[in-house]
Order: C-alpha cells, then structure tokens, then sequence
C-alpha cells in the first residue's frame, strides 16, 4: 500500500521531493526513501531536476516524478461509423494517434473489436511491450468497475461481458467506459495537479447517420460527474444518463424538439439557439444545486462554443435565486474532437496510479482507503521486475 500511495503522490504531484511526499502522505521520511529508491531501480520513477535549498541551508532536494518511457496506454474512441485511438505515454502525452472510418460488417461485435485492438497493437511498434492497458469510450450505459456494458444503443448492446469477451482475450487489460465519461476522465486527469475537484463535463453529439437521424434527430447528449477529485458512478452506474426537463413526448429524443425539429438543428439557427437554451437550464440546475466549481462542454457543439456559452453563462445566473455572480467557471474542451480518445487513455492512467482497487475515493469509502493493491499497480510491479 506504502508503493501504491507514494505512486499515486508523484503522479499527481510531479515534481516533488521525498520530504514532501512524506509530509503529504503522513508516512516516515525512512519509508518513502526506502520505496522510492526501490521504484527507481525499477525504473518507474526518475529524479530531476533539484529543488530550493530552505531557508536554513543544507542540500537542495531532489525532485522526483514517473519515467514516461516506463510504460504506456492505448484510448480509444468506438462509434458505429469510425475509430479514434491515441498512444500516450506515462504523463499523459500522446506518441501516436490514428482514426479510421468505416462500419462493422458481418462479423460480431467482439470479434470486431479484437480485430481493432490488435491491429493497433501491432502497429505501436516499439512501445508494443511497454502496453499497459487500453481504455474504449463508448456510447452507452457502461459499468466500468465491473467492466459490463447494460446497453449501447449506437453499438447495439445489450448485457455485454466486456471483461469476458474483451478484456480476458488480450494480453493487456482492456476497460470499457461511457464517451462523456471518459470526457470527464480527461480533464480530470489534464487538471490533476490543480485545485480542481468538483466539476461537470457536458458532451453533446450531432450524430449524422440514418438510423440517428430517423429515430432521435441525432442529438445526444450525456454527462460526466466528478465529486472530490473522481468520477461519480451513481448507485446503478447510470450517472450522467437524463432526458430534459421540458420534454413531453415530443420525440424520440432527450429534448423537447421533435426528431425532424432535432434533424435541423445544424442548419437552423433559431432551432439552434432553443436547444441550447433547453440544454442550458437543464445544466444550470446541476451546476447550482451542486455548488460546482466548473463546467466543460465538448463533442460536436465546440463549433458553436461563440453561440452557448454565453446561453450557459445566462442561464446558470438566472437559475440562482441570490444576487451574488454564480463562481463557475466554463470551459470548453481542453482535447477538442479528440476528447473521448484522450479521456479513454487518461481512465487507464488513473488506474494505473490508483491507491484503491476500486479508484473511488472518498465517495465510495469515507473510513479510508482499501487495503488492497489495484490490479494495475501490481503490473506495475511485474513490469518492473521484467
């Protein structure tokens, strides 16, 4: 547990000296040393660049942070007309990228799946050893602690063992996640050395497809939570799944636009500016009741980021009953198109780095942490090894 915890530190604290991680970690200065120099024989961690001397003299602190080279993650982002992955290295920077469009035929999803994974596989070269898991963001209702997908409507999912049927077939695990909810994971993990703890992530798709257009109009939309520093699950892992306030059986959709109203928003201005209005009060209510610090928008929307964000900014005042401005802060995506892929890849990363078996922290367990390694820190250790 002392290695996962003082792992953890250093990721989300680069930079840092073993007297501070062991000032922030309430251990013994003597156990931090004695598994930092063990994690840099490994080649797991790496000294830098050194320190201030304080204020009294003596020697300057060595500073410490992960060896990006040590290992790697694959993300990826999974619809039903195209593909997005990213190679990133242990920091979170992107080595390689690809995209690919084109449907699934024939085959099963599985099979299909696999067939992606190893092509990509294949095709990181060098770094193809140092792999030490794959995230795939998705549509969908998606367990991502169990690794069970409930159902993906742009997929065709229903009650789909991911684990089993994925994860188990690779040499690399392979973890399953909800699009706006890798979105979350992106920012979260981009920010990790910030104060930033509470926040929302909008994601917001104009899907162009037939069977989107003939049934929803092709608008979706989904949203990430984080709560003290980590994704919010809910009790049935369906947080971020809602349909409009004002919907009333108009359509098909989560808003209260017909399908063929919803088909036009593109190209209509004035159907443009009432989703958005609608999207707006939804997201006000949220953001007020629970008293977030910040709001991220992305998807297909950040063409229009001129046009909603001063409608967001409107209506979260407006939806405050006092006279004092609303603090919080709008964003729009830091990653752009590519935020599910790099949201995919930063879930591994914080999994890799998790202190927990389960990376919940205090939402799922206020008497401390679980006392078990996570099944990626001990790959880590056994990367190490070999």
């Amino acid at each position: 547990m002392n290695r996962a915890h003082i792992l953890r530190a250093i990721w989300r604290t680069p930079m840092i000296s073993r007297v501070q991680a062991a000032a922030l970690l309430g251990l013994d200065k003597s156990t931090v040393s004695l598994v930092v120099n063990e994690l840099l024989d490994q080649g797991l961690l790496e000294e830098v660049a050194q320190g201030e001397a304080s204020r009294q003299g003596g020697r300057k602190p060595v500073l410490l942070q992960i060896n990006p080279r040590f290992g790697a993650v694959l993300g990826m982002e999974l619809q039903p007309g195209f593909f997005r992955a990213a190679l990133c290295d242990l920091h979170g920077r992107v080595i390689k990228d690809w995209t690919s469009e084109g449907c699934r035929g024939d085959e099963s999803f599985s099979e299909y799946l696999l067939n992606i994974i190893g092509s990509l596989l294949d095709d990181t070269g060098e770094h193809q050893q140092q792999i030490m898991g794959v995230g795939v963001a998705m549509g969908g209702l998606v367990n991502s602690l169990k690794n069970e997908i409930a159902g993906s409507i742009p997929l065709h999912l229903e009650s789909y063992d991911f684990q089993r049927e994925i994860s188990d077939r690779c040499q690399v695990p392979v973890i399953a996640e909800n699009d706006a909810n890798a979105c979350a994971w992106g920012e979260l993990t981009f920010h990790r050395t910030s104060d930033m703890h509470d926040f929302l992530y909008v994601f917001v798709q104009m899907r162009h497809d037939d069977r989107a257009d003939l049934t929803y109009g092709g608008i979706g939309v989904g949203i990430g939570v984080v709560i003290n520093g980590t994704l919010y699950p809910g009790a049935s892992f369906t947080t971020g799944e809602f349909r409009s306030a004002f919907w009333n059986n108009q359509g098909s959709g989560q808003f209260s636009l017909t399908d063929e109203e919803a088909a036009r928003v593109t190209e209509d201005p004035a159907l443009r500016e009432r989703f958005f209005r609608e999207l707006a009060r939804n997201v006000a209510v949220i953001v007020n009741v629970m008293n977030l610090d910040h709001l991220f928008v992305g998807g297909d929307v950040l063409k229009y980021r001129q046009e909603l964000g001063p409608v967001l900014r409107e209506e979260i005042q407006r939806n405050w009953p006092y006279e004092t401005p609303v603090q919080c802060e709008i964003s729009f995506s830091s990653f752009g198109e590519k935020a599910v892929v790099y949201g995919a890849a930063a879930m591994i990363l914080d999994r890799i780095f998790s202190d927990q078996i389960f990376p919940l922290g205090d939402i799922r367990n206020r008497h401390g942490r679980a006392e078990v390694l996570s099944k990626f820190t001990e790959a880590i250790l056994g990367l190490g090894e070999r």
